[in-house]
């Protein structure tokens, strides 16, 4: 006993040593003793002018049996007013005791030093201590302002509803940071308060942001008008805040009232100066802000705000905002667009045709025009994309001629347009696909085959299935699905037996998209194909079309097959579903490939937990380490804390360091 108390004393007497390091480890030394022992010594040490020996000695009093007795000195250490340091130590300690140092807290909020108050109430804020929630209240008139601040602070942390009243009343004392304290604490609760309560405030430079942060919280109909007018402030963070507000109690309007009280009042703006403090508030980094800048600008209309929307559209984030600006902003917007795209550079009309064409908007077809002859790729895509979806079938011939473009991207734009625009000119769609039918690259003819499937010509389309080139065989196979049609169906057993396995398969897809009793005898018969990647596409579509007919032919198959195709058997199966599954799908669970064992734990993981009792032995002394892993997971998604034991068991005898790892995680998370 002699030789642990002196050991004791040695690793007291080093907090006293000149070394950091020393000291830091002195006190690691006395974490091993019971607190009660040590306390002494690790108060000493959470006072050390070292912030590391300082967190050392928090951690080791923690781990510690914190009881009263050194709750009530914590709190004492609050006063220090020479040592920081000491302070900083017992205000962490006290916040990580969290609700068990409430009781302590409590009965010093009255203390008479106003810096212990204002401590103690701030560590009750950052517990969010519900219960101390009175005591806050009647803190709201300390005699000291920097507790009665902080009380309404804190309250705003707590953020309990029954603080709103008393929050409110201390509005009516003349201390600015007092009134934007409780303001910010009003936004946090976000309970409704009266408007005419706090609108009065708006007329202090110093409190203008706040009353309008707590209008965008707490806010109604009544408040729009006011933060309409904020938008007009000249102080940049006040008029930013107004418009962050004014979008928020916008979107909680119904939307006839957000129209005749928000949007009507904001057309108002339209050429006034205030618009020019709008924009200048896109230049920052704030996305937040810069959404709701967005947002009301495309409400006002002002012409001025075209090019700085334009410019925002650069930003992904940003992009719909913008678009949903432009839209707002009808006819004049969409003019000023037209007008900018002369004097643009490549980006800018990339994203000017880009809006006309996400708005629809009809007037812009030589603006579409001139960029379709644009000298870059980008260019001639957007406005090739923009001319299909604003159906300006006046354009068909210019999009006709991208179709032999250098650049393959705007090929496919153009095909995909002249898709769009068979909607509106179906006659000179049906035109371009015939003549292209007839063309010498193979690319043409493909494009005429995703064409017809635009036009519903399924007849045309059994016409390329006969291509010479296997890459249209296999695009009129694609469009034929498009088409989801029974009259298909015979065109497509032919392409099952077309001499190219894609064609094949595409076609085995094809009959799964188009399904029905139909397709049902072409895509048994497909399983007899020579080629794994057909019969693996016949068994997928097999198990979409859902028939127990096809079970037999495809229970052969899983007695048969090995690798993909015994996975995309055991899918199909599941896929059917009836009785006889379960017993089926767990024969591959006794498979000698692992990935087959891990598809059919999969499978059944999907419909319960009824096979891991009699197959849990088996799957946990696979000799693939994945397939125990897989097991693992699929058993502690389905049984949860119920599967603990078992998963102990398997921790003692796995011998795989990723299957162990996982095994930990996984207990972690369910006790």
């Amino acid at each position: 006993m002699e030789m642990i108390v002196d050991k004791r004393e040695i690793l007291a007497g080093q907090l006293r040593s000149p070394d950091e390091e020393t000291r830091r480890l002195a006190v690691v030394g006395l974490a091993a003793y019971p607190l009660a022992d040590v306390q002494g010594s690790l108060f000493t040490a959470m006072g050390d002018g070292s912030w590391r020996v300082r967190k050392e000695a928090v951690e080791a009093l923690l781990a510690g049996a914190v009881g009263g007795e050194v709750m009530e000195t914590l709190v004492a250490m609050l006063a220090a007013h020479d040592n920081a340091g000491l302070r900083n130590s017992a205000v962490e300690a006290l916040e990580r005791l969290g609700a068990l140092a409430v009781p302590t807290l409590s009965r010093h909020i009255n203390d008479a030093d106003h810096d212990v108050r204002k401590f103690v109430i701030d560590i009750l804020g950052t517990v969010g201590a519900a219960a101390a929630v009175p005591l806050l209240i009647k803190a709201l008139d300390d005699p000291d302002p920097n507790v009665s601040a902080a009380a309404a602070e804190n309250l705003g942390k707590i953020a309990d509803p029954q603080a709103v009243p008393h929050l409110v009343r201390s509005l009516a004392i003349n201390d600015v940071w007092l009134r934007f304290t409780v303001l910010e604490a009003l936004s946090r609760i976000g309970r409704p308060v009266p408007l005419d309560l706090v609108a009065p405030l708006a007329g202090e430079n110093l409190l203008k942001k706040a009353v309008f942060d707590c209008l965008g919280a707490i806010g109604g109909a009544e408040a729009v008008p006011l933060l309409i007018e904020g938008l007009k402030e000249r102080v940049r963070n006040a008029r930013e805040s107004a418009a962050c507000a004014l979008v928020k109690v916008r979107e909680r309007l119904p939307a006839d009232l957000a129209a005749r009280l928000a949007d009507a009042g904001l057309r108002e703006l339209a050429g006034s100066p205030f618009v020019d403090g709008l924009l200048a508030s896109m230049e920052g980094h704030d996305r937040g802000l810069k959404e709701a800048i967005v947002k009301i600008l495309g409400l006002i209309g002002d012409e001025r705000a075209v090019a700085r929307l334009l410019h925002g559209c650069r930003e992904e984030r940003l992009r719909k905002h913008c678009l949903l600006a432009f839209r707002n902003m009808g006819e004049a917007g969409t003019a000023s667009l037209l007008s900018a795209f002369p004097t643009a550079d490549e980006e800018e009309r990339c994203f000017i045709a880009y809006v006309c064409g996400e708005l629809c908007y009809g007037g812009c077809a030589a603006l579409l025009r001139e960029g379709m002859r644009g000298e870059t790729p980008m260019l001639r895509k957007v406005s090739v994309l923009a001319a299909g979806k604003t159906g300006l079938s006046a354009l068909i011939d210019d999009v006709v001629r991208l179709l032999e473009d250098g650049e393959p991207a705007v090929r496919e734009g153009a095909v995909e347009a002249l898709s769009r625009l068979a909607e509106v000119d179906r006659g000179a769609v049906l035109r371009v696909a015939l003549e292209l039918t007839g063309a010498k690259p193979a690319e043409q003819r493909r494009f005429a085959a995703i064409l017809f499937a635009a036009l519903g010509d399924a007849e045309k389309l059994s016409l390329l299935i006969k291509d010479e080139d296997a890459m249209v065989r296999k695009a009129a196979v694609a469009s034929l699905a498009e088409l989801k049609t029974s009259a298909a169906v015979p065109h497509l057993v032919m392409a099952l037996a077309d001499e190219d396995v894609d064609v094949r398969s595409a076609t085995a897809a094809a009959l799964g998209d188009i399904g029905g009793d139909a397709v049902l005898e072409p895509l048994l018969l497909a399983l007899n194909d020579e080629d794994t990647w057909v019969k693996c596409a016949a068994l997928k579509s097999l198990g979409r079309v859902g028939s127990d007919r096809a079970l037999p032919a495809i229970v052969g198959v899983l007695e048969s097959s090995a690798g993909l195709e015994l996975i995309s058997a055991l899918e199909a199966v599941a896929e059917i579903g009836g009785d006889a599954v379960p017993g089926i799908v767990r024969k591959g669970l006794e498979n000698c490939d692992e990935e087959v064992v891990k598809a059919a734990i999969g499978i059944l993981a999907r419909d319960g937990d009824d096979w891991i009792d009699a197959y849990g032995e088996q799957l946990l002394a696979h000799p693939h380490w994945d397939v125990r892993r897989t097991f693992i997971n699929a058993m502690a998604e389905q049984r949860g804390a119920g599967s603990l034991p078992r998963l102990r068991s398997a921790l003692e005898t796995e011998s795989d360091d990723l299957v162990k790892e996982t095994i930990a995680d996984i207990m972690d998370r369910l006790r």
